[in-house]
């Protein structure tokens, strides 16, 4: 056999990983063996030697080598078979068959794991060339396997770094598709580790700069080559919260090939600045109100204690008497208005200190305590079955005050009496208040107006109840619902973040 049918029919790579050692196993007893321990030992080549396959398996067991010389008549085994266990017990190792072979068994050894087959007859100094050939390639690849390895060290660590950072980070291909994400990534898009490649950005909403899609935002990356700003990202549920988005081309050798795409959940952040404008719309909305209670309460108390005189010194057959008792309702009403304002203005001031972990059933039943003892229930048939075991993180003196506002305002919507029910229970990751009455309803046009300051349809009061219950619903990062018709009453649904 020629040298070029040697490298076309004998010849191949195999893919490795780190090899075991450079060290040379000669593996038989015949001539070609003997043959080629002599010449490797003359060469200065570290060589051993074994005479059967147990041996050969026990020296490898024991030593370090990179390259392989058989006999295919080696004893104890089969050369195929011998091949396939040593391509499982010993991946690494280079195998070379010394020939001759016919062209049929050169392909089996091959397939079974052979790296290349040498003629028995090379002369010395090509057969050392051949064999330091190989030993050249072994320490290639092990220079490749090393470096490989360290890639993907390199790929694990920039991945955990990643995986460590808060912002949710999306790298696409041109068409769009996720190609990577980091943790924050999956929990963001609610997607679980092994599914974020089939992530589909169509079905995504991202609204803002006339966007409708994570889609339309990638291309909009692509086209632009840096895209960002604040945006509504629509979850798995279907709502839709807010995110600061940064996208950026990714380019290859000067080629566009993808985008990076980085979000920043901004609920927390719009919470806190929410709470800081509802805090100066408080206090600026406590001021009016403290101002207006003190303006109507100094006239109040003058107009009390001048209808108090009037009665003393009116003669009894005075016609005046007659409009004294309208005088004495309407003083009444006005006393009733500005009791209000005192106790929503100490309410402000007071609410939201203690912010604790809440069981429902210890804010319901105060409630109900409070409502039977502020109002003439007689009428009324109120239907609260006891609540689920269920939790909230907030300030219990508040949501007393709202659940109570709610129950009263229900009660003074059925003056000729009703149906008052009040369901508590869970839907998906919140805790749910609905309560309906049978009342006289809320006209559509007050509907938009029902939570403002002073806005009432009743004939005493401020107005400030709703208002209440509106503010303590949002500062609990909660929702509320209203559906109601005229004459046939009103239901209001309030939707609090469940504790985990």
């Amino acid at each position: 056999m020629h040298n070029s049918q040697l490298i076309d029919q004998g010849f191949r790579f195999s893919t490795l990983s780190t090899p075991s050692g450079t060290a040379i196993l000669v593996a038989g007893s015949g001539p070609a063996a003997k043959r080629c321990k002599k010449i490797l030992n003359k060469s200065g080549q570290p060589t051993e030697s074994a005479s059967t396959w147990l041996k050969v398996l026990d020296r490898l067991d024991k030593g370090s080598f990179g390259l392989l010389l058989l006999e295919p008549t080696l004893k104890g085994m089969n050369i195929l078979e011998g091949l396939r266990l040593l391509h499982k017990t010993s991946p690494h190792l280079l195998t070379l068959i010394l020939g001759p072979l016919s062209p049929e068994l050169t392909a089996e050894v091959l397939s079974a794991g052979g790296e290349g087959v040498l003629p028995a007859d090379l002369p010395p100094e090509i057969l050392l060339d051949w064999v330091q050939s190989y030993a050249q390639r072994q320490r290639l690849r092990q220079e490749n396997d090393n470096l490989r390895h360290r890639i993907l060290e390199t790929e694990a660590y920039l991945a955990h770094i990643l995986d460590q950072m808060e912002e949710a980070i999306l790298t696409t291909d041109l068409e769009g598709r996720v190609t990577a994400a980091n943790h924050s990534a999956a929990q963001l898009f609610q997607v679980s580790t092994e599914d974020w490649r089939y992530l589909s950005l169509k079905n995504i909403a991202f609204i803002g700069a006339g966007l409708s899609s994570l889609a339309a935002a990638v291309n909009r990356v692509l086209q632009d080559g840096l895209y960002e700003g604040r945006f509504l990202l629509g979850s798995s549920s279907g709502t839709l919260f807010p995110v600061y988005f940064r996208g950026v081309e990714y380019r290859r050798d000067g080629r566009p090939v993808g985008a990076i795409l980085v979000f920043r959940d901004l609920t927390a952040q719009e919470e806190l600045e929410l709470r800081a404008e509802e805090s100066e719309r408080l206090a600026a909305l406590a001021q009016i109100a403290s101002g207006m209670a003190h303006e109507i309460r100094n006239p109040l108390m003058a107009v009390g204690g001048l209808l108090k005189r009037c009665q003393r010194h009116l003669p009894p057959d005075s016609p005046v008497f007659r409009y004294i008792p309208a005088i004495q309702e309407n003083v009444r009403r006005m006393e009733s208005m500005v009791q209000e304002i005192d106790e929503y203005l100490c309410y402000v001031r007071s609410s939201g200190e203690h912010w604790e972990e809440i069981n429902l059933g210890s804010v319901v039943e105060p409630a109900l305590a409070r409502l039977k003892e502020a109002s003439d229930l007689t009428a009324i048939h109120l239907e609260a079955p006891v609540p689920p075991n269920l939790k909230i993180q907030g300030d219990k003196a508040s949501l007393v005050e709202m659940l109570f506002q709610l129950l009263k305002n229900g009660v003074e919507a059925m003056p000729q009496g009703g149906l008052l029910r009040l369901e508590v229970g869970q839907e998906g990751d919140q805790i749910v208040l609905r309560l309906s009455d049978t009342g006289q309803g809320i006209a559509p046009e007050h509907l938009p107006s029902i939570a403002h300051p002073f806005f009432t349809t009743k004939m005493t009061g401020a107005g400030m109840g709703l208002t209440k219950v509106y503010m303590i619903a949002s500062r609990h990062r909660g929702q509320i619902e209203v559906e109601s018709r005229p004459q046939q009453g009103t239901t209001f649904t309030v939707r609090l973040p469940l504790k985990n």
